[in-house]
């Protein structure tokens, strides 16, 4: 809530000194937002074999308390036309909502048109991809990006069609995203499994034949850490904090040791670090916004407060937030979001959302790309969509809406079809590289009539060429080396950790 609550995402190595594969939804060396640990592949039924999990979510409003003592799933305001241009002011028309949670709701509206063009771009993609996002240059399912992909659908209110078949996907692919298939369980892809089902409204006692709340419940020690019942544990303060998150969004107990074993990787400066009680404590953002969810979702509000002035700290003028490689990104930003509106930080949230706007494409841009986001302002793609675009937007459109991980629930009124990012006949995609105010290349006015399409229809690019390349939910920084590194290790035969949604991305 990237995030993601995300974003992981097999799979990445990400432990210093050990197979650590960065994968951020949004991140410096990108790193997963959920770090989870990618066994060695299996083929699936259902076309392609999940090599590491990967966690993000959301549940149902009946069980899931909010930010202000309530259950209620609300849905923020936002324009009233849906007519945005490429040049538009971000704090006017291609500016959302900037509502947190608990203004959320009291609301009655439906969320800003930025949200439901980025939901169209992500029903359009997953649907090219057979309802589901794979790694980066491989056919390997990620659930994690899935996963988030499901949740930003929900948290639009649009593309319930194409949430179903991809939440359809991660139930027939449940063991080999989770590890279960080659006899281990891991904490992240398993609680991000978990929100997912939740945030859909579904029953997570009983989803693919499995208890995911007991088996997350199975996972915690004695001392309140939350491990991986695998060869090797790959668990990092994201596994931690998406575990407790989960649980309380299932409307379960959390321990109070597993709070504070979570609490106990605070920074002097408020932040949280990314590996679990490590000598140097080095704040990380991408954590921070996750731990800061999970604490708020726990009660623990002193330690969420710290985390969240953190984050407001190191938030730049434009409204971006840098992974900890410093590159100020989608990912980064969007998580951190999640957490503003969590803890109720509008003035903040707001200037993210700014900056996630002016990261979407518009109408001067390929039909397959509009409505998604780019993960930084350098690397927006000109032709074809990218696995870096799959990343962004997932975990962007969460916090576009205005929601987190505590708040997003499936609702009543949600629309099977998505809206398309409404263009002209005559808007003339350009690979000019002045950015405009929303970032897009060489934009112009580009509004027109909004149309709606089907979960997943040719409407605004959805012809296929969007289809997905990868799917950890990143969270910072370039995926290249590792994922090569994961897919060689992979070939041999290595378990990958993989997934957790942040640096870079989110598992």
């Amino acid at each position: 809530m990237s995030t993601t609550i995300t974003t992981t995402r097999a799979a990445l190595l990400r432990r210093a000194g050990t197979l650590v594969l960065a994968v951020a939804l949004a991140g410096a060396p990108a790193t997963s937002a959920l770090a989870e640990p990618a066994p060695t592949p299996t083929t699936s039924s259902s076309a392609a074999a999940s090599p590491s999990p990967s966690p993000s979510a959301s549940a149902d409003p009946s069980t899931t308390p909010s930010p202000t003592g309530s259950s209620a799933a609300a849905t923020p305001t936002g324009p009233a036309t849906p007519t945005p241009t490429d040049s538009a002011a971000p704090e006017e028309a291609a500016r959302t909502a900037g509502l947190s949670d608990a203004a959320l709701l009291a609301a009655s509206a439906t969320s800003a048109p930025e949200t439901a063009y980025a939901a169209d771009f992500i029903a359009r993609t997953l649907k090219a991809g057979g309802h589901h996002y794979v790694y980066p240059g491989s056919t390997f399912f990620d659930g994690g990006n899935t996963i988030d992909a499901t949740i930003a659908l929900t948290a639009s209110g649009t593309g319930g069609a194409e949430a179903s078949a991809a939440l359809a996907y991660l139930e027939a692919n449940l063991g080999g995203y989770t590890g279960t298939d080659w006899g281990e369980t891991y904490v992240g892809s398993t609680a991000k499994a978990l929100l997912g089902v939740v945030v859909a409204g579904g029953d997570p006692t009983s989803f693919a034949g499995a208890d995911l709340v007991a088996t997350l419940q199975g996972l915690e020690g004695s001392t309140g850490r939350f491990s991986d019942d695998a060869s090797a544990d790959y668990t990092i303060t994201i596994s931690q904090a998406l575990a407790v998150l989960a649980l309380v969004r299932a409307g379960e107990a959390v321990s109070t040791a597993s709070v504070d074993e979570l609490v106990a990787q605070q920074c002097p400066d408020g932040g949280f670090r990314s590996e679990i009680d490590v000598q140097t404590c080095v704040s990380d953002p991408d954590t921070t916004a996750f731990a800061a969810q999970a604490l708020l979702a726990a009660g623990s509000t002193d330690a969420a407060a710290k985390a969240l002035d953190r984050l407001e700290a190191v938030q730049a003028g434009d409204g971006s937030l840098e992974s900890s490689d410093g590159t100020a990104n989608a990912n980064t930003t969007a998580v951190a979001a999640q957490a503003f509106a969590a803890g109720g930080r509008d003035t903040a949230l707001a200037s993210a959302q700014a900056f996630l706007v002016s990261l979407q494409y518009g109408c001067s841009s390929p039909a397959a790309l509009r409505g998604g986001l780019a993960f930084s302002a350098d690397t927006r793609s000109t032709s074809t969509v990218a696995d870096s675009d799959l990343r962004a937007t997932p975990q962007g459109t969460l916090a576009l809406s205005g929601q987190s991980l505590l708040s997003v629930s499936a609702t009543d009124s949600a629309t099977a079809g998505t809206t398309a990012y409404p263009c002209s006949s005559t808007s003339t995609p350009t690979t000019s590289s002045g950015p405009g105010s929303s970032g897009e290349p060489g934009s112009t006015d580009g509004s027109t009539d909004g149309s709606t399409a089907g979960s997943g229809s040719d409407a605004a690019g959805g012809d296929g060429t969007a289809g997905p390349t990868g799917s950890l939910a990143q969270t910072g920084s370039d995926l290249l080396v590792p994922v090569g590194l994961g897919l060689l290790l992979v070939v041999v035969g290595g378990a990958a950790v993989a997934i957790s949604r942040r640096k870079g991305a989110h598992a």
